[in-house]
């Protein structure tokens, strides 16, 4: 078991960091959608707010 480890650690290293920057900005969709923020909160002033609701 800690052959493969010893063999795969630059492979599991950069899965960590994957996981770790789609776990952040996932945290900061969350918090910004909670706190109405988000890209999408209201059509007034968005240049799609036209084609959005058809």
């Amino acid at each position: 078991m800690l052959n493969f480890i010893i063999n795969n650690l630059p492979s599991i290293i950069v899965g960590a960091i994957v996981f770790v920057i789609i776990g952040a900005v996932l945290i900061k969709l969350i918090r910004d959608k909670k706190n109405h923020k988000s890209s999408c909160s209201a059509c007034s002033g968005c240049p799609m707010s036209g084609e959005c609701h058809k």
